[in-house]
Order: structure tokens, then sequence, then C-alpha cells
């Protein structure tokens, strides 16, 4: 497997670069972020393997990163939370190694924040025949 060497965590994976790993398995780890954490308990999962965006990881890893966070989610006991996925620069991913966010809200000022202004007018009909064709392919 090749792992990009600027890749932050890649190196996490290699043991190159230390953080404080909260949970592990066979092809996940978990770490806290310490970079920008946007609140108490901000973690990140990810595949030790390589992949770039959310439909390269293998569906088991990616199973493997949803039960992760559950497990952490309890661990914490934390009642309100975000699970977060990016997938490209325009939807704000900045490191470029899939990865999923785990961001609890302990109150209303702490964790992801974002806008609820819902624009109007957007046709879903044929984004869904496109899907619907592609899946039936």
């Amino acid at each position: 497997m090749t792992r990009p060497p600027q890749c932050p965590l890649c190196r996490v994976v290699s043991g190159d670069l230390q953080v404080d790993r909260i949970i592990e398995a066979d092809r996940i780890i978990g770490v806290l972020n310490d970079i920008e954490p946007l609140s108490r308990g901000h973690c990140v999962f990810f595949p030790k393997r390589h992949v770039s965006k959310l439909h390269d990881i293998d569906d088991r890893d990616l199973s493997e990163i949803l039960v992760l966070v559950k497990k952490v989610a309890r661990a914490m006991e934390v009642e309100n939370y975000n699970v977060l996925q990016n997938n490209g620069a325009l939807a704000n991913q900045t490191v470029f190694h899939a990865h999923v966010h785990l961001i609890p809200k302990w109150s209303e000022t702490d964790g992801l924040k974002f806008d609820r202004d819902v624009p109007g007018g957007i046709d879903q009909k044929e984004i869904a025949r496109k899907i619907k064709k592609s899946l039936s392919a």
C-alpha cells in the first residue's frame, strides 16, 4: 500500500506522527482532533489504508468506522452530536485521506454550526432519474 508521505493520517498510521489514539480496530483508527477541535471530544476516524473520498472506502472499513463512532459517542455519554464527512475541496475537505468526524454538541455554542437557510426551487426529479438509472445498470 502506498501512503503519500505528506498525508497526516497516513503518518498517524505509520507511527511517524504521534497522537492520542482513542480507539483502534484492525482497519480503522480513531483519534481526538487536537488540531482544529470544534468541541471537547471532537474525534476523527479513518481507514488505515489511504483513500481520498468516501466512495473509495472499502465497504467493510466504512461499516467499521460507523461502529467505532457509535462506541465512542456512547463512551462520551453525549446526547447531541454531529457525524460529518466531507468529500472534495468544495465540500470543505482539507485532509485528503477519507475520514469521519464525531463532533459532540455539549451546548448551543459549541460544536458544528451551519446555516439552516434552505434555497427554494430545487428540482430533485432529474437527479433522481440519474441515480436510479445508474444504480440499475
